[in-house]
């Protein structure tokens, strides 16, 4: 190919997509949503992430990539991408990091709403439909939704995220703190206007460049809008080759600190309600300590001493109340670590902790499950408080029949989560109304191992009604009712169980796509 053809095919491209850009309706110069992606070396992953958006069923909307310096064939990826679809745009930068990355693509945006997407990860198709609508429909400044996390082999939504998004709520952050443990810049949508109202930015040079940002930004919102449905899947590479995925490494933990106590005086400085900090500490003592704590890395001196200090700061720093909702292993855990009981905790990480600590179970009673993980330690330590408490539960069978009653057969486990497997008894199953009327318990027809329930439920075929199943787990004095979801689909159908009624109309057994939200048992007659 001559040099005058190439010139004039590259010529052609360019004229090509200004004339697109012009002229195509789904190229708006002033679209709903701007998507921010910054891109280093991620060609394997780019051409999904792009696809992600341009499939997204909110069509106005702009795709803003910006290359951080890439050496591998990304900036191809990018241009194919672009020549097919006006709504991209392209810029480029020296490698600065995903922080300035990003705020060059938020000083290009043009869009009412601003996201952000990692150049490795993809957009369920309505997840800006589903973003958008719920922040225009409340006019809030944030709206944020679950989001799962997916492998080459297994995909998987983790408790917490079921537990902050099981229904839709609105209002501002102090009204539901817990939120803060989503403080992840991807899986929502912010309102521009609002965003660089804040004057804030990402930080240069960091791993966690986006703390304390998105706390801040959570804190600031006149209202957030909160999306039960997964819009947003986390990529967990199979080569570990994320920023995000190395927790071993001593610059990650460095980081990781240092946006811990940047965060902790930001929130201070904002003036943050109690509550809000509360809840901002149970995340880092239930969950972001032990990414590090649950490592080998802690054999050596210095990860071990970074780690250590931090756990003397932040618990020196923490409110009363901070440590309320975390169980008692990982309460466990952060006192050996402070107490530079380093030899302790690697014995119980050798025996199974944090993730088996139902070895260490000694009992239940109105105050707690409890534990002996240490003699040493104080017994507030080893006790998981009932604020901690978490039912484990799955729907691991079942099937539906319709005649004069609509018998419904339902099989499954519901136990406290770190306790022993025959710790407690069959739990009470109840139905209950999407109207809130409750019906009256079933008996457990049988046990199948400890903590199963098989059960039967009748039903009248000429009522129109919502029921979802709720069941009462009971230990030593202490209860819990959970309502059960997390169905295991094989039995479903991919989703769903149906039959038809006897005089028209349908009865079902429905697990959403979103598996932490309820399965539901639905008898809808014709008429």
């Amino acid at each position: 190919m001559s040099a005058a053809t190439r010139v004039l095919r590259r010529v052609r491209r360019v004229l090509g997509a200004a004339v697109r850009r012009a002229f195509a309706p789904g190229g708006p110069r002033h679209p709903l949503v701007s998507v921010i992606v910054p891109v280093y070396n991620v060609e394997a992953y780019l051409g999904s992430t792009i696809d992600s958006v341009t499939g997204q069923t909110l069509r106005d909307l702009e795709i803003i990539l910006v290359d951080d310096g890439s050496t591998d064939g990304s900036r191809r990826v990018a241009a194919r991408k672009a020549f097919a679809d006006a709504r991209i745009r392209r810029f480029r930068q020296e490698n600065a990091g995903p922080g300035p990355a990003r705020e060059l693509g938020i000083a290009h945006a043009r869009g009412e709403y601003l996201a952000f997407l990692d150049s490795d990860d993809v957009l369920p198709p309505r997840a800006l439909e589903l973003l958008v609508g719920a922040a225009r429909e409340a006019d809030a400044d944030v709206a944020v939704g679950a989001f799962r996390r997916f492998s080459s082999t297994a995909v998987w939504v983790a408790d917490w995220v079921g537990e902050l998004h099981r229904v839709p709520r609105t209002g501002r952050l102090e009204q539901f703190p817990e939120l803060l443990r989503n403080n992840y810049p991807p899986g929502k949508v912010y309102r521009r206007a609002f965003w660089q109202g804040l004057g804030l930015h990402f930080r240069r040079g960091a791993i966690y460049e986006d703390q304390p940002l998105i706390a801040l930004v959570m804190q600031a919102a006149n209202r957030i809008a909160v999306v039960p449905d997964i819009v947003y899947d986390y990529r967990a590479r199979d080569d570990r080759s994320s920023i995000s995925q190395r927790p071993e490494d001593l610059r990650d933990l460095r980081d990781r600190v240092l946006a811990w106590e940047l965060t902790r005086d930001a929130l201070a400085e904002a003036d943050a309600p109690p509550s809000v900090v509360r809840a901002w500490y149970r995340t880092l003592f239930s969950t972001h300590f032990h990414w590090y704590l649950d490592n080998d890395a802690i054999a050596s001196d210095e990860y071990w001493g970074i780690l250590r200090e931090a756990a003397r700061s932040l618990l020196g720093s923490a409110p009363a109340g901070a440590l309320d909702a975390v169980v008692a292993e990982r309460k466990s855990l952060l006192a050996l670590l402070a107490d530079d009981r380093r030899e302790r905790v690697q014995e119980l990480r050798a025996a199974g902790m944090p993730r088996h600590p139902e070895v260490f179970f000694t009992g239940a009673d109105a105050g707690g499950l409890r534990y002996r993980f240490d003699d040493g330690l104080p017994v507030e330590a080893q006790t998981t408080l009932p604020e901690a408490v978490r039912v484990g539960h799955a729907l691991e069978g079942g099937g539906i029949e319709a005649g004069e009653r609509v018998r419904v057969t339902i099989a499954g486990r519901a136990w406290f989560r770190g306790t022993p497997a025959d710790a407690a008894g069959a739990p009470v199953i109840e139905l209950h109304r999407s109207d809130g009327a409750r019906i009256a318990p079933v008996d457990v027809h049988a046990n199948r191992h400890a903590g199963g329930f098989e059960v039967v439920f009748e039903l009248d075929p000429a009522t129109e009604a919502s029921h979802e199943i709720v069941a009462r787990v009971s230990l030593g004095g202490f209860e819990r009712d959970e309502t059960l979801g997390r169905a295991e689909l094989d039995w479903l159908n991919a989703g769903e169980l149906a039959v038809p009624l006897p005089h028209g109309g349908r009865a079902a057994i429905a697990a959403d796509p979103n598996p932490h939200i309820p399965v539901r048992i639905g008898i809808h007659p014709r008429g």
